[in-house]
């Protein structure tokens, strides 16, 4: 028999690790320039990874039943979609090269080579992950 207490502490373990997550980049944002409230915002954000950590929090329920179909699927469309920032990286690259020849006058070509590298290493981590 199931019990039925076991999703409760999960969802609650969960919401706690999130809050604290919540907590850490509010006390950046309040105290930048107070040692002590960005220590406090550190301590938040280590306490929240140990909760994440905590066996079964982030663990799908024991109903829940993926196929092999569906998680090939993914791993496809995450190929691809690696394939498709690192080209889009390349581009991203070009243009703000371009822009640095002509005295770099406008910003947004390094915004968008810094976001698709954000999205590239977070695409390619996972992939990583998975091939680990």
């Amino acid at each position: 028999m199931v019990s039925r207490r076991l999703p409760k502490r999960r969802y609650g373990l969960l919401f706690l690790a999130i809050f604290l997550l919540l907590l850490f980049g509010a006390s950046f944002f309040v105290g930048s320039n107070n040692f002590t409230t960005r220590s406090l915002g550190f301590a938040a954000l280590m306490a929240s990874m140990y909760i994440l950590r905590i066996p079964n929090v982030l663990a799908p329920s024991a109903l829940v039943i993926t196929s092999d179909q569906a998680t090939n699927h993914l791993g496809y469309l995450m190929w691809i979609f690696g394939f498709a920032l690192l080209l889009l990286l390349g581009v991203s690259y070009l243009l703000m090269y371009i822009d640095a020849l002509h005295g770099g006058h406008t910003v947004w070509p390094v915004y968008l080579f810094a976001g698709v590298a954000i999205a590239c290493a977070g695409v390619w981590g996972y992939i990583a992950s998975k091939l680990v």
